[in-house]
């Protein structure tokens, strides 16, 4: 079954009623990017993939997650689909245009090479619907009325960017679960006793869950808001190992951040 490895909710901004994920290396003003997805919800090329919205005005809420291979379809729980294929050299980006960067070189599990992207889309006309009729209510779009209920629609069109390596096998992310026993059994001991532990190959993925404070609206089926999930995988070289002096850093991405 597969697991997923990060997830990540912000509020983005989108420009000319589109955002794009791209590799870090890649400029996404630059000429050759893909055409503008006008009409579509996903256009891409080699190494940038541009989501369409239908907003210009009010931020979007985007889901990001990365799996360990191909997750379970969740499309009864949104209103649009696509797939694509985006190459990535173990980081990405989210591009807001003039908006500036959402997410700039988030790391990721899988590495270098060609991931496959499944883009999901909810509730893009009811918030165009939405937003037109305030400015029949409201003569002044600057009154304190028409700000407030513009308000209440951001983050209401909602979008989930599901993304993973489907030439890696599972081993490449991590060993099997039946052998996390074993690790976890070395890691105490050497907290206990003061013993050099010696340990070839590979330490189980550990999992860092920090805490978003982002609005949200509503629950989704098959995501979980407001927490970030990051592996991070550590090497062990053989030889000895002070477990309890050792320190683990992970990258967290807070609000379009990496900290």
């Amino acid at each position: 079954m597969s697991r997923r490895l990060l997830q990540l909710v912000i509020p983005v901004t989108p420009e000319r009623r589109m955002f794009r994920i791209h590799d870090p290396a890649v400029d996404p003003d630059a000429p050759g990017g893909p055409l503008p997805p006008v009409g579509a919800l996903i256009s891409t090329n080699r190494e940038q993939l541009w989501v369409g919205s239908l907003q210009e005005d009010i931020n979007v809420r985007l889901v990001l997650e990365e799996w360990d291979g191909a997750p379970p379809p969740c499309g009864d729980a949104w209103d649009e689909e696509a797939k694509g294929s985006v190459y990535l050299r173990g980081q990405l980006s989210i591009s807001m245009g003039q908006a500036g960067t959402a997410v700039h070189g988030l790391h990721l599990g899988g590495g270098v090479g060609d991931y496959s992207v499944r883009v999901y889309a909810s509730n893009r006309d009811v918030v165009t619907r939405r937003y037109t009729a305030l400015f029949d209510r409201h003569r002044n779009p600057l009154s304190d009325e028409f700000q407030q209920e513009k308000r209440t629609l951001e983050g209401l069109e909602r979008y989930l960017v599901q993304l993973w390596r489907e030439s890696l096998a599972e081993t490449d992310y991590g060993p099997a679960s039946g052998s996390s026993s074993v690790v976890v059994g070395l890691t105490l001991a050497s907290c206990v006793l003061p013993v050099a532990v010696a340990v070839a190959g590979w330490v189980w993925a550990l999992w860092l869950v920090v805490e978003l404070e982002l609005p949200l609206t509503a629950a989704e089926d098959c995501v979980r808001f407001g927490s970030v999930l990051v592996a991070s995988e550590i090497a062990v070289v053989a030889g000895a190992l002070d477990v309890c002096g050792g320190t683990c850093r992970g990258m967290c991405a807070r609000n379009g951040t990496i900290a």
